[in-house]
């Protein structure tokens, strides 16, 4: 491998002018999940086990009724500083600060013999963070290639019409209008081998959640909520690829660069109840339903491949030669979540003791994929090829949040708490760029990432001294990820000459982060 090539690769993030795209299941459900932790530090200092305990701006979003539980007027923001634990990515996209929550309680005394008090609440919560970077190294490939998977695309997929050719997606025209697709004498579409690759990627941006909530206590044992939600999604990625190949003392080399940019609006429900079953003690059970979020949202990119052919197609080892992507690299879509369940349980004693525990059921299998149907009036056309590609490679997902609460002065609590968000990946899963799907046809990228289950650590303090309050939280998460360049399933293509039996290794990424938040709250 040269070193040369991947030495620079600080200067080409920070310079990309663009890179390009296809909607797929692994950035669907990357964009869409939430498998973190934020809200107000207090809510996260217990691990967001507050579904049935209540009394928290954050619950909002978890168990609308939690919201019924305040007695007073609220108001609270948030700031945070998260870092990630791998710094081995060629850029200094490592440390972020972040507003991460920003709402207000208004709690209306009703003191009925049965409406005891009507409140609404107004919340602003960044529920994911997509701010990263990580660097892939295979410095062994095996001779499988890049190349090779969009030779085999090309085979199986690409259409002659007339004096021209239309090849399956946005990097494979690219790739041969690069020179690093040939054909046989027989027409026959082949790529080079490689001995390795590297690929790197900085992403930025957040998925927002604006909720809006009403919420009613009944008797002071049985509380309900309801809360709208509008969610906003921000996301944009840059990626660097190369590939290398030596034979006879030359160097066979190509980079790829990509940007994608995507934004739009999702909106969703959330309704909840919490009761207290035993009159004379503080043993709360809750139950929540969370209702799909419709997104609609659109997606732009660019995207060009560096290689040694030149436009004449003559291997030149000492430059190298751009050449840019189709222009109109524009896609509006739609994505419906699955649905949500959550229960909950909580317990206080006194004014010095509180627990909580809840679980979440989401079948992740169910993410749905679309596009805008102008023809109807707010009409969709399904993905019928990507909806069965997440059913194949999906799951459900089972969470579980763990949290407790303690005085230690008068005026000081302190905090601790657990979450576990098992992976919505099957074992088996793999980005197939087979698949008869309308978003393919965008395809400038071939890489996916098979994450492992999260586990969450929390530890918090809280100050609260009359009607302020001011509390602190250390949040650290722990993933990882084997990653792929591209699928190696072409290795079974009739046409491919090498052998069917290799396979191409993981990468493993370390998703670890290392968070800090505080929030600023007074109670009227």
């Amino acid at each position: 491998m040269k070193d040369r090539y991947y030495g620079a690769f600080a200067a080409v993030l920070l310079l990309l002018p663009g890179g390009a795209f296809a909607q797929n299941t692994y950035v669907n459900e990357q964009m869409t999940s939430v498998t973190d932790l934020n809200g107000t530090a207090r809510y996260v200092g217990m691990g967001g086990a507050l579904g049935a305990l209540g009394a928290d701006m954050s619950v909002i979003a978890s168990n609308p009724a939690g919201i019924g539980l305040f007695r007073k007027d609220d108001i609270s923001g948030t700031i945070s500083v998260m870092t990630q634990a791998d710094k081995s990515a060629p850029n200094d996209y490592f440390t972020h600060f972040s507003l991460d929550q920003l709402g207000f309680v208004l709690s209306a005394p009703i003191k009925g013999p049965v409406l005891k008090y009507l409140n609404f609440s107004a919340n602003y919560q960044k529920k994911a963070n997509y701010d990263h970077s990580f660097v892939a190294d295979n410095r062994n490939t095996k001779g499988l290639s890049q190349t090779q998977l969009l030779a085999s695309l090309t085979n199986l997929f690409g259409e002659p019409e007339g004096d021209t050719f239309y090849f399956p997606g946005d990097l494979a025209t690219t790739a041969y209008d690069g020179f690093l697709l040939n054909q046989t004498e027989d027409g026959v579409f082949f790529g080079q081998p490689s001995q390795g690759n590297q690929f790197s990627r900085v992403t930025k941006g957040s998925l927002q959640g604006f909720d809006f909530n009403f919420s009613a206590n009944l008797k002071d044992r049985f509380y309900l909520g309801v809360t709208f939600g509008v969610d906003y999604i921000d996301y944009y990625s840059e990626s660097f690829y190369t590939e290398l190949y030596e034979n006879a003392g030359n160097y066979y080399d190509y980079n790829a660069y990509s940007m994608q940019s995507t934004s739009g609006y999702g909106v969703n429900a959330k309704f909840g109840f919490i009761v207290r079953p035993i009159e004379n003690s503080a043993f709360r059970l809750g139950l929540a339903v969370e209702t799909p979020t419709f997104y609609t949202l659109e997606t732009v990119g660019d995207m060009y491949v560096d290689t040694h052919y030149d436009s004449k197609g003559i291997y030149d080892n000492a430059n190298l030669y751009r050449y840019y992507g189709p222009e109109d690299n524009y896609l509006n879509y739609t994505i419906r979540t699955p649905w949500k369940l959550r229960v909950s349980a909580g317990h206080t004693i006194g004014d010095f003791f509180a627990i909580g525990a809840e679980y979440e059921y989401v079948n992740y299998s169910l993410t749905n994929m679309g596009y805008v149907d102008y023809d109807s009036w707010g009409g969709t056309r399904e993905d019928q090829a990507m909806n069965e590609d997440a059913a194949v490679n999906l799951k459900t997902g089972h969470n579980f949040k763990f949290g407790m609460e303690f005085k230690l002065t008068d005026c000081w609590t302190g905090r601790v708490g657990y979450n576990y968000y098992s992976t919505a990946y099957e074992q088996t899963a793999r980005m197939s760029q087979y698949l008869d799907s309308y978003a393919l046809n965008y395809s400038t990228y071939t890489d996916y990432m098979n994450k492992s289950d999260a586990n969450l650590y929390t530890l918090g303090i809280g100050y609260k001294k009359k009607n302020f309050y001011m509390d602190f939280v250390y949040k650290f998460r722990s993933q990882s990820a084997d990653f792929y360049a591209f699928d190696d399933s072409y290795v079974t293509d009739p046409d491919y000459t090498g052998d069917p039996t290799t396979l191409l290794d993981p990468v493993n990424v370390n998703l670890n982060r290392h968070q800090v938040a505080m929030t600023l709250g007074f109670k009227f």
